[in-house]
C-alpha cells in the first residue's frame, strides 16, 4: 500500500478534480433537488462525488467509500474513502463562497488523510497523519488566545441549536465569547485550524461532515470531538461510532479553549 504522502498526493488530485466541476456550476442557477430531510442537492454534488469515486477507485481498488450523494461502498475495506462534495450546499446554491468539498481516508478507523477544499475561494486545508496541517502548502497550526473572552466563536444556524436542545447550552457560550458570527459547515472548521476563529459548534452533523476534522485539528494544534467528548469517530473494530446520516455532534477549538468550550455541554 502506498506510503501516507502519496495517499495525500491521491486526495489533493481528486479534490482538484472535484473542484473543476463544481466551478463549472457554480454561480448559473443549477436547478436544487430537496431530499427527504429538506436539505438540497445539485448535479454539481452528485458529479463532483461521481469523478473523485471514480479516480480514487482507480487508484485504490481495494478501497471502500462512504460519499453522501452516492452512499457505502465495499463497507468492509480496510481503506475507507469519506467525502462530502459540497459542504454547504445552500452556501452554494445562493452564490456564497463558503461551501468545501470535504475528504478523508481511513485505516481501520484511524485517520490518514484529511482535508477541506474551498472552491470558491481557491484554497485548500489539508493534514497527513503526523505530517502536520497546511493551507495552500504552508504549514498552520490553530490560534493561541487562552481566554473565551478574546474569542471568536462558531456555529451553523441558531434554529438547528435550538431544534436539537443545544440551545441555552451554545447562548452561554457565544455569550461568554468577545465575538460569535454564523459561519458554518466545513468554513467554520476551516478558520478554527487556521486560528483566525477559536470555536466552532454543530448541533448535528453526518459522518461525511467531519470525517476530516479530527485529523486536521491533532496536526494544527487543536482538538476536534463530538459534544459528549469523543475524540474518535470509529471504534476499535473500524465502524463509526453513530450513524452515518446525522448521528454525530462537533465541536473544534484551539487547545487552550477545548475543555472550557466544551463545558458548556456538559450534563453535570
Amino acid at each position: 500500500m502506498a506510503e501516507t504522502r502519496e495517499l495525500l498526493e491521491f486526495a489533493l488530485a481528486a479534490s482538484r478534480a472535484a473542484e473543476e466541476v463544481i466551478l463549472n456550476y457554480y454561480g448559473r442557477g443549477v436547478n436544487v433537488e430537496w431530499k427527504p430531510d429538506n436539505t438540497p442537492v445539485t448535479i454539481a454534488d452528485k458529479s463532483a462525488e461521481e469523478i473523485v469515486r471514480n479516480l480514487l477507485m482507480r487508484e485504490m481498488p481495494e478501497a471502500g467509500f462512504i460519499g453522501e450523494e452516492g452512499g457505502i461502498e465495499n463497507e468492509n475495506a480496510e481503506y475507507q474513502w469519506i467525502m462530502d462534495p459540497i459542504d454547504g450546499t445552500k452556501s452554494f446554491i445562493h452564490g456564497v463562497p463558503l461551501f468545501g468539498t470535504l475528504l478523508a481516508l481511513y485505516r481501520k478507523g484511524i485517520p490518514l488523510v484529511g482535508l477541506i477544499r474551498l472552491p470558491a475561494l481557491k484554497s485548500c486545508l489539508w493534514a497527513s497523519l503526523g505530517g502536520g496541517a497546511f493551507l495552500d502548502g504552508e504549514k498552520i497550526t490553530c490560534s493561541s488566545v487562552s481566554s473565551l473572552q478574546e474569542a471568536l466563536v462558531l456555529s451553523g444556524t441558531l434554529n438547528t441549536m435550538e431544534d436539537k436542545g443545544r440551545g441555552e447550552a451554545f447562548t452561554k457560550l457565544r455569550r461568554s465569547a468577545r465575538l460569535y458570527r454564523g459561519w458554518g459547515d466545513c468554513y467554520g472548521y476551516y478558520l478554527v485550524a487556521t486560528g483566525k476563529a477559536e470555536v466552532m459548534v454543530d448541533p448535528v452533523v453526518s459522518l461525511w461532515d467531519i470525517a476530516p476534522l479530527p485529523l486536521i485539528m491533532k496536526e494544527a494544534g487543536g482538538v476536534f470531538s463530538t459534544l459528549d467528548g469523543k475524540t474518535e469517530l470509529f471504534d476499535a473494530v473500524g465502524k463509526p461510532t453513530g450513524s452515518i446520516y446525522e448521528g454525530f455532534t462537533g465541536i473544534a477549538a484551539n487547545g487552550a479553549l477545548y475543555e472550557r468550550a466544551l463545558s458548556f455541554f456538559s450534563k453535570a
